[in-house]
């Protein structure tokens, strides 16, 4: 009998939340990690033809849908500018499916380990668990970055392979080109796989990012690149994410995709395929979050006891709010995530989700009313102005008008 795996942190606080608005609360969420908009009605029309097309309603192929594979290779060779081809590309269910198949090619038994930021998100120590390894925490520096020196004191002879964010989740950390190269050459001299995951890969607000493979080609050998439609486009109910891999990585992730779920839902992957046509949707969810970004850690940084800093990228705020437990009595950012969510009906997720004891992670992929009446919230019950009631939703922040 395996050993039952412990919930994500992150469910949980969604759970009680819904709980809460079937009591009639009227809850605010900041926790969820995905747009709050509704996906395009392109692909939502892509998806309607799909349905109506008998060819769709037939078993797919086990890699997947060949034109859509096309379209992720054309999307990764931009980024890594390296040749990739329909051969070198799986489609999965969504990018955390991807992981896993990563991390289920390259581990051997339970014993090997695959490293994770710390802090980070919780789904990456999961997936390594689940397909049968043990994660490894590493410890970021004060800007929440990876170094090649914290990755070696946490090596030993079992490490396989890295899990590398960037922008980071919850962190919205970007790596720049520097540190990469850093990281590549120690993962070079080591033997070690990259599993780079770019699902934040479009929410970039410095103009640094870079794939850890456009720095460092000569590691395309042992480097698994992981993305999705979800967070671009607003997909995360449709399910669609894909590796991109050396042949052998691909051979393991097809035969696990055919002999489990045979092969990922024809239907989304048609919508995948109009989404990645559409250009349009991420560059304008970035323009927006990026307002969003300014708004939110602005309002933060105004409360007593919070300290926020702006985020590289991504899609959260992850504030300091030590000095806020100090001075109100509490012993954590559980304490003060609960009591938020039970008295002014807003849920955020504790740092103790990411190994941050001390903070909080706050979305901020949400429409602007949200995102307003959130900020009203907290500082409502944790001390300072109202939002500003004549801020323009529209309205560009000074950086964007420049």
């Amino acid at each position: 009998m395996t050993t039952p795996m412990p919930d994500n942190p992150i469910f949980a606080v969604a759970a009680r939340a819904e709980a809460l608005r079937a009591q009639g609360a009227d809850v605010i969420t900041l926790a969820a990690g995905e747009p709050q908009a509704a996906t395009s009605a392109v692909v939502v029309e892509a998806a309607v033809d799909a349905v109506r097309d008998p060819a769709a309603h037939h078993y797919g192929t086990a890699q997947g849908d060949p034109a859509l594979r096309a379209l992720v290779a054309t999307a990764v060779a931009a980024d890594t500018l390296l040749p990739w081809s329909v051969d070198d590309v799986q489609i999965t269910l969504g990018a955390k499916h991807a992981l896993f198949l990563a991390v289920q090619a390259l581990i051997d038994d339970g014993g090997d380990e695959v490293l994770v930021a710390s802090p980070g998100w919780p789904g990456h120590a999961e997936v390594v668990t689940a397909a049968g390894g043990r994660a490894v925490p590493v410890a970021t520096d004060e800007e929440f970055r990876l170094s090649a020196e914290a990755l070696d004191r946490c090596r030993t002879p079992r490490t396989r392979a890295l899990i590398l964010s960037s922008p980071g989740n919850p962190t919205g950390a970007v790596h720049p080109e520097s540190r990469l190269r850093q990281i590549a050459d120690w993962a070079e001299r080591h033997g070690i796989w990259v599993v780079s995951d770019d699902i934040y890969r479009a929410f970039d607000y410095t103009g640094t990012y870079r794939s850890i493979l456009r720095v460092a080609p000569q590691l395309r050998g042992r480097t698994v690149v992981v993305g999705g439609v979800s967070k671009e486009h607003a997909m995360t109910g449709w399910r669609i994410g894909w590796l991109a891999a050396p042949p052998e990585t691909i051979a393991s992730a097809r035969l696990h995709v055919s002999r489990t779920i045979t092969h990922v839902p024809t239907v989304s992957q048609r919508a995948a395929l109009a989404a990645l046509g559409d250009t349009g949707t991420p560059t304008g969810a970035a323009r927006d979050y990026r307002r969003r970004r300014a708004l939110l850690v602005e309002a933060l940084n105004g409360i007593d006891g919070i300290s926020c800093p702006l985020p590289d990228g991504g899609m959260f705020a992850f504030p300091d709010v030590s000095g806020l437990l100090r001075d109100r009595g509490w012993t954590s950012s559980a304490d003060l995530a609960a009591w938020l969510l039970d008295t002014a009906h807003l849920a955020v997720v504790p740092g103790e989700a990411f190994q941050a004891p001390g903070r909080i992670r706050l979305c901020f992929a949400v429409d602007d009313h949200t995102l307003l009446s959130a900020i009203d919230r907290l500082k409502t019950s944790l001390g300072g102005a109202p939002a500003n009631a004549a801020y323009e939703a529209d309205a560009p922040t000074p950086e964007e008008a420049r």
